[in-house]
Formats: C-alpha cells, sequence, structure tokens
C-alpha cells in the first residue's frame, strides 16, 4: 500500500518539476552578443522591484529575450530602496546536467522562426548565472523570441516581428478603429472588461505593431505593442509577454511591460497584497506607458 501511495503521489506531482531546465549565462555570453538592463517597476506599477532583461542576439536580425521577472511575494519595506532578489543561490552540481547546450539553444530558436505564436512564450526555463563563485538561479524568467526586419508596406511582418518600417498606429487607434469595425465584441486589449473567452472565429490577426519613434539620449528607439487579448485560464497570461516594448538598433529592447504578471501575481506576504488597479492598468494600455533602462534614461 505504501509502494502505491508513493506512486500515485508521483503521478500527481507536475511534470514541469521533472522538465525544469536552465540556460547558463556565462555560456551564452561565449556564443552570442548580449546586452542587458534593468528596468525598475516603479515606474509604471507603484512597486519597487527590479526586471533584469538580457538580449542574446541569436544573429544579426533575431533576440531571444530573457526576462528575470521580481518575486512579488517578497515584503516591501517601507521607507526603504530594499527592492528585493530576483535571484536565489542554487547547487550547480544539481542541475549541471539539465543546461541548455548551444544546439538545443540554436534549434528552439529555429523552431521558433518557422512558428512564432504568442503560446510560445514561456516561464518554463530559468537563467543561472554565477558571481563571486556562486551560482544564482532566478526566480521567474519568461523566454520570449523576436525577429528583426524593416518591411515596408504591403508587406505585413508576422507576430513577434520587430518592423522598423511599417506604418504606425497607436493603441487608441487600434480601438477606435476596432470599435467601429466589430461593434459585436468588447475591445480585447481592454482589461476592464468581463469577456475574457477567447476568439477561435476572429477575422484579425495577433501581431506586434510599431507605435511611434523617439529619441533616447542621442539614439533613435522605436516603440511597439502587441495586439492581444486577456483570455480566461489558469496560471498567467504569458503569451502577452513583453506587450509593450522600446527597440534600440543595436542595444536591443531596452523597455517594456509586463502587464500579464502584475495583473495575476497581487501577493507580496502572507498577510499583505499588492493589487495594480484595473483603472491604473488600463491607463498604462491605452496611453502605452513603459518602463525604460535605467542605463539609458
Amino acid at each position: 500500500m505504501k509502494n502505491l501511495f508513493s506512486l500515485l503521489l508521483i503521478l500527481f506531482i507536475p511534470s514541469t518539476l521533472f522538465s525544469q531546465e536552465y540556460i547558463l549565462l556565462d555560456s551564452l555570453r561565449k556564443e552570442f552578443k548580449i546586452t542587458n538592463y534593468t528596468l525598475e517597476t516603479e515606474d509604471i506599477y507603484t512597486i519597487k522591484k527590479d526586471i533584469n532583461i538580457y538580449n542574446v542576439f541569436i544573429s544579426e536580425n533575431s533576440i531571444l529575450l530573457l526576462s528575470i521577472l521580481p518575486d512579488l511575494d517578497e515584503k516591501i519595506l517601507p521607507k526603504t530602496n530594499e527592492r528585493g532578489s530576483n535571484w536565489e543561490i542554487i547547487n550547480y552540481d544539481n542541475i549541471k546536467d539539465k543546461i541548455f547546450s548551444k544546439s538545443k539553444i540554436i534549434n528552439m530558436v529555429s523552431d521558433w522562426k518557422l512558428n512564432n505564436i504568442p503560446e510560445n512564450k514561456t516561464l518554463q526555463y530559468k537563467l543561472i548565472k554565477k558571481e563571486n563563485g556562486n551560482y544564482y538561479v532566478s526566480k521567474m524568467c519568461l523566454t520570449e523570441f523576436f525577429s528583426i526586419a524593416n518591411l515596408k508596406f504591403p508587406i505585413i511582418s508576422t507576430y513577434g516581428t520587430i518592423n522598423t518600417e511599417e506604418p504606425k498606429v497607436t493603441i487608441k487607434q487600434m480601438e477606435a478603429s476596432f470599435k467601429k469595425q466589430v461593434p459585436n465584441q468588447d475591445f480585447l486589449m481592454d482589461i476592464r472588461e468581463n469577456d475574457f473567452t477567447r476568439k477561435v472565429d476572429i477575422p484579425y490577426s495577433y501581431r506586434n505593431y510599431l507605435s511611434k519613434e523617439i529619441s533616447v539620449k542621442g539614439n533613435k528607439a522605436f516603440q511597439f505593442w502587441t495586439f492581444d487579448g486577456w483570455w480566461a485560464h489558469d496560471g498567467y497570461n504569458e503569451h502577452r509577454g513583453i506587450d509593450r516594448f522600446l527597440y534600440i538598433p543595436e542595444k536591443g529592447i531596452v523597455g517594456g511591460s509586463y502587464d500579464f504578471y502584475f495583473r495575476l501575481k497581487p501577493k507580496v506576504s502572507s498577510n499583505e497584497y499588492y493589487t495594480a488597479p484595473l483603472g491604473l492598468m488600463w491607463n498604462n494600455i491605452i496611453n502605452e506607458k513603459i518602463m525604460i533602462a535605467k542605463e539609458i534614461k
């Protein structure tokens, strides 16, 4: 009976515990160009945390983006600059056999290029870094992939493409056009609406749109946003990924927003809750607010 109970327990343990895989930052640096930046969440979410983002340039026209999201379970101390840690120490010997090889990363990216869809964005992998002789693992890592292009209309770029030459459209313009053309549906980007059922018969496509060009310390920067909805399902809406972002050629993605993470994860401690109000979230969305890396402000 004891053996049967143990077997049933194993069967009900989430498979992710066995499938957890790791990406080693040191190995990435040996093979690829990497730029990294720090975003301060207080800029748009009124909570003092940091987000670490790593642009891994797989090639001149493709980026594997790794975003180390903050631990929102960790209590924020009032009137201090304590932001908590996005990393925790780990025994490398316990996970060294689960490190991504270069060939596996290349294969993953190749598959992504052929079929870059929202569902590919994942929290499955974790990043490992080495500092002062110790290894640290990210508590939460979002992995997603972007292609870079300069395709002019009438060619329309696919999902996940940073196309710096496409016609510009803002979220406000999209909202007005959507309500006019699809009057029987709520605007799917409006987080205040209650209809979060994914539409299977939609006549339009989810994709990234170029919104505007701005100058950041003499650099031409391109701001994008993602046309996608808030779908009801268990877990995070990680398919939204970095839903608004700022891109600078050669530097990569240097700013963004992660509304999906701050909407679903309100817990700050066992007794307190951080809640990003829907009004605040919608204001961020409709006005395309983003965090810009403190390294380039």
